[in-house]
């Protein structure tokens, strides 16, 4: 009866431990992926480990130049419940055409995702829709 109980109870204890840790990394996503240079996309995910009230640092050559971090135009986004950010930023209408990536960063470290957006001229948007 003991050498059922202990078996058990080890088979239990491993069980527990071989069970895989889930843990939330964090995500980027921009939409639309492609963009007319002058119009708006909107950048959102989560950040795991993120206070509610903290900043999202998005880094993108693509993005307007008034606020800069680390030499490359930012965005800021307020981590909201649920640690997920959302904002929407207008691409410079004199964007030189080209795929861009989009990284960001809270409170001190990397995210570790990249989000890619690509940057059209109006008439290259109507030659894609008619081709």
């Amino acid at each position: 009866m003991r050498t059922r109980f202990a078996l058990a109870a080890t088979c239990v204890s491993l069980g527990v431990l071989a069970a895989p840790a889930i843990a939330a990394s964090p995500s980027l996503k921009v939409t639309p992926t492609t963009v007319v240079r002058g119009h708006k996309v909107k950048v959102f995910g989560v950040v795991p480990g993120c206070t509610p009230g903290g900043q999202v640092v998005l880094l993108s050559k693509a993005f307007p130049t008034a606020n800069e971090f680390a030499g490359l135009p930012a965005v800021y986004a307020v981590v909201a419940a649920h640690s997920a950010y959302s904002v929407t930023v207008k691409i410079p209408a004199g964007k030189k055409p080209g795929k861009y990536t989009i990284t960001g960063r809270c409170g001190g470290g990397n995210l570790g995702k990249v989000a890619h957006l690509t940057v059209v001229a109006a008439q290259q948007q109507q030659q894609q829709q008619q081709g």
